[in-house]
């Protein structure tokens, strides 16, 4: 447990202290909406770092689970809870299991998926933005 948690902080501090690079988001893009099961767990203003927020959510993706192709206009952490995750990008395939901690690359299309025929998939996500802004936008 204090492993996880030793983990999950580290997680959150490089957040803020990667949110605090420059990133934009232009007003043409499309949100993307998951149909994953999320919830908010934590959403505020970055303290002393002017127009950034951070937001922490927790997904649950059903067996056979497979995202839309999106990306992030600014940092993400995805922490594996339960079961594996597996990031399809155009270059290449990366899976990770629970109690891994995976950085995503900031403005780069993804699919996220959960392959198991059996078992649901459970991760948190780390998110650092532009207050107000959307994090995650639809790719075609």
């Amino acid at each position: 447990m204090k492993k996880t948690k030793r983990l999950l902080s580290t997680a959150l501090a490089s957040a803020v202290l990667f949110g605090i690079a420059s990133f934009q988001v232009t007003n043409a893009a499309e949100v993307y909406v998951s149909k994953a099961k999320v919830k908010t767990l934590y959403k505020a203003p970055l303290q002393g770092v002017e127009g950034k927020e951070m937001v922490v959510k927790h997904f649950g993706l059903p067996a056979e689970f497979v995202g839309g192709k999106h990306m992030h206009p600014g940092p993400v952490f995805v922490y594996v809870l339960e079961g594996e995750l597996t990031v399809e990008l155009a270059s290449e395939t990366k899976t990770f299991k629970a109690g891994e901690l995976y950085a995503e690359d900031i403005n780069t299309a993804m699919v996220g998926k959960n392959l198991s025929a059996t078992d649901d998939l459970e991760i948190l996500v780390f998110q650092v933005g532009d207050v107000g802004k959307p994090m995650m936008l639809k790719v075609k």
